[in-house]
C-alpha cells in the first residue's frame, strides 16, 4: 500500500503542473493546480483576472511612463512649435526701433559767407555813412549732428513670398511625421510589453516545472537509497540518481535567473524598479480563443486573404503614415528651394520721430510707406544646387517608403505563418506532454518493482520534463506570435495617454 500511496502522490504532482493549460482549440481540458513547494510574492489578483487583462494593464502603464515615448512626445511638441512659427510668417511684423547718437568730428563743408558778403557790407556802410552792416565770419558746417535721435514703429506685411507657403507645408508634414512616429513607437512598445510579459509568465512556469521535477528527482534519490539499503540495487544507481538530482537543481537555478531577467525587462518597459512584482495570470479559454479569432478573416483562398490583410496593414500602419509624411516634407522642401527663383513682394510702413531732441510735434514726426520688391538675379549656382539636393532627398524618401511597405507586407506574412504554425503545434505539444506523463507513470511503477534500470527511469523523467517545457514554450510562444501579428496589422496603435 505504501508504494501505491507514493505512486498516487507522484501522479498528483504531475497533474499539478498543468495549471492554466487549456486544450489548444478545445483539445485539452482544464485542471486544478496544486501549490508549489516555494511560494512567491505576487500582486493580488481576482479569480477572474485573465492574461489579457493583466497584459492590458501593463501596456497602459508602459504607454504612460515609458521614457522613450516621453522623448518622442517632446519631438512632437517641437514640431508643433515649428509649425506655429511657420504660420506666423503670414502675419504682419511690428518692430519698435529707437536710436540716439552723439557725434564728434567727421566730414564738414566750409561756406565763405564772410568773403562773399563783407565787401558788400563795407560798401553799404560807406554809402550810408553808418556802420549798420557788421562784418561776419566764414562758416563751417558739419555733416553729422553733435547729437541726434530717431524712434520709429516699423510694420512689415509680406504680400507674396513663395517661401512662406512651402515652409508651412514642410512644417505641417514634419509634425505629421513626428505624430505618426510616436504612434508607431507606441505600437512597438505595446508589442514588446505583451511579448515580454508572456516571456516572464513562461519563465515563471518553467521555474514551477523544474521545482516539481526536482521533487521527483528527490523522491527518486530517496527511493534508490532505500532500495540500496535493502540490498536490492547497487550503489552506482544511487550515484546516478544523485547526479540527476543535481542536474535538475542547476537547471532550476538557471530558470530562476531567467525569470528575474524577464521581470526586469518588463519593468524596464514601464519605467518601474526592476524588482517590482508583476501580476500573474493563467492562460484562459478566452485567450486561446483569440488565436482562432485572429485567423477568422482568412477565407477559403489563403492567397487572397493574405493580400487583404497586407493591404489593411499598409493602410493602417503608423510607420507608413510617417514615411508618407516624410515624403511630403521632402516635397515641400523642394518647393522651398524653388522659391529662390521667384520674387518677393512686401509692404512696409514706418512711423516715428527724429531730431536733436525727443519732441512730439508736427515738425518731428515722419511717415514712410513702401512697397518692396526683391528678386535674386544670381547666386553663383547655389539655388540650383539647393533644388537638386531637395529633389534627391524627395527621391530617397519615396524609395524608403516603398521599401518600408514591402517590409510591412513581409511582416504580416511572417507573423501570420508563425501564428498558424504555433497554433498547429499546441495540440501536438499537449499530446506529447500527456504521453510523456503516462510513460513516466509506468516507468515509476517499474522502478518501484525493480523491473527497470535507473538509466531508463531517468530518460523517462527527462522526456516528461522536456515535454512540459515544450508545451510551456509553445503555449506562450503562440501568444507572443499573436501579439506580433496584431502589431504587423497595425491594430491598437492609437492608445497614447
Amino acid at each position: 500500500m505504501s508504494n501505491v500511496s507514493t505512486i498516487d502522490s507522484f501522479i498528483k504532482c504531475l497533474r499539478s503542473i498543468t495549471v492554466g493549460i487549456v486544450a489548444a482549440l478545445g483539445s485539452l481540458a482544464p485542471v486544478v493546480r496544486a501549490a508549489t513547494a516555494e511560494p512567491r510574492p505576487i500582486e493580488a489578483q481576482s479569480p477572474d483576472t485573465s492574461i489579457t487583462a493583466a497584459g492590458d494593464a501593463l501596456v497602459a502603464e508602459a504607454l504612460a511612463a515609458n521614457l522613450e515615448l516621453d522623448v518622442s512626445a517632446g519631438t512632437v511638441q517641437q514640431r508643433l512649435a515649428a509649425l506655429d512659427q511657420a504660420r506666423a510668417r503670414y502675419l504682419p511684423a511690428l518692430d519698435l526701433a529707437s536710436r540716439y547718437t552723439r557725434a564728434s568730428g567727421g566730414r564738414s563743408i566750409d561756406v565763405p559767407v564772410g568773403d562773399l558778403l563783407n565787401p558788400v557790407y563795407a560798401t553799404l556802410n560807406q554809402l550810408t555813412g553808418t556802420a549798420g552792416f557788421a562784418t561776419i565770419q566764414n562758416q563751417q558746417i558739419n555733416f553729422q549732428r553733435a547729437h541726434e535721435q530717431q524712434s520709429q514703429l516699423e510694420l512689415t506685411q509680406p504680400l507674396y513670398d513663395a517661401r512662406i507657403g512651402a515652409g508651412r507645408a514642410a512644417a505641417a508634414a514634419n509634425l505629421d511625421a513626428a505624430e505618426s512616429g510616436q504612434k508607431a513607437l507606441a505600437g512597438r512598445i505595446e508589442r514588446d510589453m505583451r511579448q515580454a510579459y508572456y516571456r516572464w509568465l513562461s519563465a515563471r512556469a518553467q521555474v514551477d516545472i523544474y521545482t516539481e521535477t526536482l521533487a521527483l528527482a528527490n523522491e527518486n534519490a530517496r527511493v534508490n537509497d532505500s532500495l540500496f539499503s535493502n540490498g536490492k540495487i547497487t550503489r552506482d544507481l544511487v550515484y546516478r540518481a544523485e547526479a540527476d538530482q543535481l542536474e535538475v537543481q542547476q537547471a532550476l537555478l538557471d530558470a530562476r535567473n531567467g525569470e528575474r531577467l524577464a521581470q526586469s525587462y518588463v519593468n524596464l518597459l514601464r519605467n518601474a524598479p526592476f524588482s517590482r512584482e508583476l501580476p500573474s495570470a493563467p492562460v484562459a479559454d478566452a485567450d486561446l480563443a483569440r488565436l482562432r479569432d485572429a485567423l477568422a478573416p482568412r477565407s477559403a483562398k489563403p492567397e487572397l486573404a493574405l493580400a487583404d490583410l497586407q493591404d489593411s496593414a499598409v493602410a493602417t500602419r503608423a510607420e507608413l503614415r510617417q514615411a508618407d509624411a516624410t515624403a511630403m516634407a521632402a516635397a515641400a522642401a523642394e518647393h522651398l528651394a524653388r522659391a529662390a527663383f521667384q520674387p518677393q513682394l512686401a509692404f512696409a510702413l514706418d512711423y516715428g520721430i527724429q531730431g536733436e531732441q525727443y519732441r512730439f510735434n508736427s515738425d518731428e514726426h515722419f511717415v514712410l510707406a513702401s512697397v518692396v520688391l526683391r528678386f535674386n538675379l544670381f547666386s553663383g549656382g547655389a539655388d540650383r544646387a539647393g533644388v537638386a539636393a531637395a529633389r534627391a532627398a524627395l527621391h530617397a524618401a519615396r524609395s524608403a517608403r516603398a521599401l518600408q511597405e514591402q517590409q510591412v507586407r513581409f511582416q504580416v506574412q511572417q507573423a501570420l505563418q508563425d501564428l498558424e504554425a504555433a497554433q498547429a503545434s499546441l495540440d501536438t505539444a499537449a499530446k506529447r506532454a500527456d504521453a510523456a506523463a503516462a510513460a513516466f507513470r509506468i516507468a515509476e511503477r517499474k522502478r518501484d518493482l525493480g523491473q527497470i534500470n535507473q538509466a531508463e527511469f531517468i530518460d523517462a523523467r527527462r522526456a516528461l520534463t522536456d515535454a512540459r517545457l515544450n508545451l510551456n514554450i509553445t503555449r506562450f510562444g503562440a501568444l507572443g506570435d499573436l501579439a506580433e501579428l496584431q502589431y504587423a496589422l497595425g491594430t491598437d496603435t492609437d492608445r497614447l495617454p
